[in-house]
């Protein structure tokens, strides 16, 4: 049964520990949510654990400084799990002993491909697709939205060689491509996939481990994707909080929010514990 809230603070005191996505929930990629450092305080007040959980192909570190950037300091968060980190410490490894060592990556304009090789033993970084053994899909590189479907997929499909990709989100805030639907059209294209992240279940037995060291009993995830993370976190077993502020906000403009939700997002009977407008 989905409840209907004003805010996370109304039903704090049900949980532990909170798992928090990044985007959408703490800030819309320029500036912080109003009441998200206030979320915060609140919580870590009450010797909540508070983690953050994000699709991004980035660092912890990376994130947490974009974090930091927006006035969240290291005294309100316990920790910052990726999809990159993961995909970096689980499952790049296993590409290079599995299909090869050669690497085409393919990054946010921030992020170093260079990197790949001292956190991967033998991997190699290669510069064309059609020289390496699989593509690793992290982020979105500058003037890759517009040009992925006229030329990025039909060199993959040429390649036929395995894309992981470690951030699979398929929407943003604000309708932006991200590299989840790239690796959407490359799979229905016929290509090997695979996705590392929310709502995957590789990355949520990191996070289970990680709440385990903290001592964590009753955890709530907080996200604003139905499909990302909500899906993710009853896959997983916990309860879930759709904060209605990112991906899915023009959809319950001026609307009653059950009836737009069954109607818009409600599907194979999965539901959030809890919706609400802000956090």
């Amino acid at each position: 049964m989905t409840n209907i809230v004003d805010g996370i603070l109304a039903i704090a005191d049900q949980y532990d520990s909170f798992v928090f996505d990044q985007f959408g929930v703490l800030h819309d990629g320029k500036h912080l949510y109003p009441n998200a450092i206030e979320v915060l305080k609140f919580l870590k007040s009450r010797h909540n654990k508070i983690l953050v959980l994000s699709n991004s192909g980035r660092s912890a570190a990376a994130n947490f400084a974009r974090l930091a950037s927006f006035g969240i300091d290291a005294g309100q968060i316990d920790a910052i799990l990726t999809s990159g980190d993961t995909a970096k410490a689980h499952r790049l490894p296993h590409y290079v002993l599995e299909k090869g060592v050669k690497c085409y990556p393919i990054s946010s304009p921030n992020e170093a491909p260079d990197s790949l090789i001292s956190a991967v033993k033998n991997l190699q970084i290669v510069d064309n697709i059609a020289d390496c053994d699989f593509v690793y899909l992290s982020g979105m590189p500058e003037g890759l939205a517009d040009t992925w479907a006229t030329e990025l997929l039909p060199n993959l499909v040429a390649a036929g060689v395995p894309l992981l990709c470690s951030n699979p989100d398929f929407v943003a805030p604000g309708g932006a491509t991200s590299p989840g639907t790239i690796a959407r059209a490359y799979e229905e294209a016929g290509g090997a996939v695979e996705r590392v992240g929310k709502p995957y279940p590789l990355i949520y037995e990191v996070v289970k481990q990680r709440l385990k060291k903290l001592d964590c009993s009753k955890t709530l995830f907080v996200g604003d994707s139905y499909h990302h993370d909500i899906f993710g976190a009853h896959t997983a077993g916990f309860d879930s909080f759709l904060v209605l502020t990112g991906v899915h906000e023009a959809l319950f403009q001026n609307v009653e929010i059950l009836p737009a939700f069954q109607a818009q997002l409600f599907q194979d009977g999965i539901s959030p514990t809890w919706i609400s407008r802000t956090l």
